[in-house]
């Protein structure tokens, strides 16, 4: 059986990205768990809490966002790392039999990292080219969290800059102070809005014609694929712009089944 056990479940690029696998390992008839923290992940995928979590020897075991203080007794350990200075892969303790990194610039932002790695991107989005309303032409987006990396105000004041005649924040507050401070004094309900995290990401950007994007820190932002895909212009920073692999979703699952020896 694969056991993804992750540090943080709850709503987020990783969560998303480890939903998606989860779900799609399962369709290629391999048994797959995802195991987190928190309750967001719970009605999403074949799913559990991280406190009822039991390892088995002939588990594979795919670890994000945690350590272990050895190699736990079971077939294959893949630590799977979504993170840059969150959680830099060649500082913690060795306890996983290969890494998996999410494109070339990532991996070598790891450099420290001497044992095996893996390149694998994320599954890609199940979402199609927006069909944009009226009323989404000169309306930018800032989706994700709202806290100091993503750096949300600047990417609204970029976009008031550019001319856009209305912003929406899609998100969650993950910084309350950062809020407080940065966002709450720009929000005016008239040409900078609020609208809070979506799930339904169709809709989303359907009600957009541009997204920015201004974080200190990215390694493979989900939001750019996803502009691609929806017919979305992505405005992004140096800190966004990311090496891909053009590969299918079917190429993706195929990387994981031959690192999964399955």
């Amino acid at each position: 059986m694969v056991k993804i056990i992750t540090g943080w479940s709850n709503k987020g690029g990783s969560t998303f990205a480890f939903v998606n696998l989860t779900n799609e390992l399962n369709k290629n008839g391999i048994d797959t768990t995802l195991y987190g923290p928190h309750d967001w992940h719970l009605d999403k995928c074949k799913s559990d809490k991280t406190s009822n979590l039991k390892l088995e020897s002939d588990d594979v075991i795919i670890v994000h966002f945690l350590t272990f203080n050895s190699k736990p007794n079971v077939k294959q350990v893949i630590l799977s790392s979504h993170e840059k200075n969150l959680f830099e892969v060649g500082k913690i303790k060795p306890f996983c039999d290969d890494v998996v990194f999410l494109n070339k610039k990532h991996k070598k932002y790891h450099k420290d990292y001497k044992g095996k790695s893996t390149i694998i991107p994320n599954l890609k989005e199940t979402i199609s080219i927006s069909q944009k309303s009226d009323d989404s032409i000169g309306v930018a987006g800032v989706i994700g969290s709202i806290d100091e990396n993503k750096q949300t105000h600047v990417s609204i004041k970029r976009a008031l800059e550019d001319g856009c005649n209305k912003v929406i924040i899609f998100g969650n507050v993950t910084d309350k102070n950062y809020y407080e401070n940065y966002i709450k004094p720009l929000i005016d309900n008239v040409k900078v809005i609020e609208y809070g995290f979506i799930s339904d990401k169709q809709e989303m950007y359907g009600m957009i014609e541009f997204v920015y994007l201004s974080s200190k820190s990215e390694v493979a932002s989900l939001v750019k694929d996803e502009c691609e895909t929806t017919g979305t212009t992505f405005k992004g920073n140096e800190d966004t712009d990311h090496d891909g692999l053009s590969i299918t979703n079917e190429e993706i699952i195929e990387k994981w089944k031959n690192l999964l020896k399955i």
